[in-house]
């Protein structure tokens, strides 16, 4: 009768210990999986270029971020799995979207944007509008003469360009575009500007340089005295709101002949 008791007693203990095993386990399956997130990061460039944008909105989930002059972004706190659309929106390149997963720590995504106008036709077109306005010769253009330079522009500083601006024939910064051009159309009678051989390097949409020659043919006063200047240049550009503006000038191996 004893040996009964114990076989019983120990058929209860383990009947009681497996549904605790059993309780304990679907227990353990109701509690919610754990939420993992991530990074998502990169750089935006130009696709022409190859060179980082600065200045373009980055937006993720309701985020916005604006890109530095490294052209970096990064977004924290990103939940895994789900599908997120990923967009960049800048004023001088075409809109850009993609969805992205974040399946790891880190997502890494670099994006290269499309200009919306070819800076190179741009600024050639520049230098033609500009060689006609200072060959109108005419006191009404100074005006639009002024507005292709930037506020913050300003002559180089070397012997060549310093004398450039001595002659008259370029100003020192933007206090002086209308003195300069206003004195210049005084003293001339004709000019001719050609802006030749341009070797474009651009940055990207907003940020470009041109290195070029420059041939002046002028006639002074009343007596038509000829003047001829001929100097390779270097022009500094950036886009200002929607236009080009010159930001700096430089004169190399400048010859002026009377």
């Amino acid at each position: 009768m004893l040996k009964i008791n114990i076989s019983l007693f120990l058929l209860m203990t383990c009947i009681f210990a497996c549904g605790e095993a059993e309780e304990t386990t679907e227990s353990e399956s109701e509690k919610p999986a754990m939420l993992e997130y991530g990074t998502v990061s990169g750089s935006i460039t130009d696709a022409g270029t190859g060179n980082r944008i600065p200045g373009s909105t980055v937006m993720l989930l309701g985020q916005s971020i604006e890109t530095g002059v490294d052209g970096n972004y990064t977004f924290q706190g990103i939940l895994y799995d789900d599908v997120h659309i990923l967009t960049v929106i800048d004023p001088d390149y075409k809109p850009y979207s993609q969805p992205v997963v974040l399946k790891q720590e880190r997502l890494v995504v670099d994006i290269m944007l499309t200009p919306l106008k070819d800076p190179v036709v741009e600024l050639q077109e520049f230098f033609d509008s500009f060689a006609a306005l200072l060959e109108s010769v005419d006191m009404e253009n100074i005006e639009a003469i002024e507005a292709l330079f930037s506020e913050t522009y300003v002559a180089a500083d070397d012997p060549a360009t310093l004398f450039g601006v001595a002659s008259g024939i370029i100003p020192e910064n933007y206090a002086d575009v209308v003195p300069a051009m206003t004195q210049l159309f005084e003293e001339y009678v004709s000019l001719q500007f050609l802006f030749q051989d341009i070797e474009m390097d651009i940055m990207h949409a907003r940020k470009a340089a041109a290195t070029l020659q420059l041939d002046v043919n002028a006639e002074k006063g009343e007596e038509r005295d000829l003047r001829e200047l001929k100097a390779r240049c270097k022009f500094e550009f950036r886009r200002e709101e929607r236009d080009w503006k010159i930001v700096y000038w430089q004169l190399f191996e400048l010859d002026i002949r009377l």
